[in-house]
């Protein structure tokens, strides 16, 4: 089960125009490729390199599918792919690429994910 710690901020609240402590999670380290492939490979007892090849090899592929406008199913992780806002065009003939108008990754959570945060610990830090 996760955790999580969470620390009160005051801050200006536009919707009610006042000043309130609002909770924020508190956000650690950035984990880099290097050091998940490094904890990868010691709980699995698969060679680091062997591990940072696919490691490497897996990274392209999703690259490869995702900018090629697939879904990527992560698993029990979730599901990656590309996801647009465009305006409309009153006649088929009128549709370009000039309609699109923001093109982003999305993330989709998978079930499991999902359950495993609404598990998660939440604790107040001092």
């Amino acid at each position: 089960m996760g955790q999580i710690k969470v620390r009160g901020k005051m801050q200006r609240v536009a919707v009610i125009n006042d000043n309130r402590v609002v909770a924020r999670a508190v956000r650690y380290s950035t984990v880099k490729g290097d050091e998940l492939t490094s904890y990868a490979a010691q709980s699995s007892h698969i060679p680091e390199s062997t591990l940072r090849a696919c490691t490497l090899a897996m990274r392209e592929a999703i690259s490869y599918f995702v900018l090629n406008g697939h879904h990527v199913n992560l698993g029990k992780f979730g599901i990656l792919g590309i996801r647009s806002t465009q305006k409309a065009a009153t006649d088929a003939e009128e549709v370009n690429a000039n309609l699109v108008k923001h093109v982003t990754i999305g993330f989709t959570p998978s079930v499991e994910i999902k359950n495993a945060i609404a598990q998660m610990r939440i604790e107040t830090e001092v």
